[in-house]
């Protein structure tokens, strides 16, 4: 009887062990890092969504002039609260309105990281009138 196949057959099988456990090990080190980013983008995503879905919201957005966003003075105060009681701490979001043909661009530049979500509102009961809302979070 060969022993020497036996051992070759071991030497392989200890080969794929070691790659695969090489791997398992990798691909858990890439998903812990990116756990916070996925807290910032699931907060903006619900941001927006809450915006959206919100008739008061959603009308405030429809009537806004254009291009518009939440620094300025004259953006409806009871947006800007929404978005600043449900951010999380220590990240600022700023809201964008646009129209649907340009860019909604951050205005100021942010040391850091800047995630941002984007989300189209196009009509309420009475006003067809579609905007782009973008959000950043930094």
């Amino acid at each position: 009887m060969d022993k020497g196949g036996w051992i070759r057959v071991v030497e392989s099988f200890m080969a794929i062990a070691l790659l695969l456990a090489f791997l398992l090990v990798f691909i858990g080190q890439v998903e812990r890092s990116n756990e916070g980013m996925s807290a910032v983008e699931r907060t903006s995503i619900t941001l927006l969504k809450g915006i959206e879905s919100e008739p008061v919201f959603r009308n405030e957005i429809l009537s806004l002039s254009l291009p518009s966003n939440s620094d300025e003075p004259s953006f409806p105060s009871n947006i800007k609260d929404f978005i600043s009681e449900n951010s999380l701490l220590n990240v600022g979001c700023h809201l964008y309105v646009c129209s649907l043909g340009s860019v909604c661009l951050l205005e100021e530049s942010v040391e850091g990281e800047v995630y941002s979500s984007e989300s189209l509102v196009f009509s309420n009961e009475t006003l067809y009138s579609p905007r782009k809302i973008k959000i950043f979070c930094y």
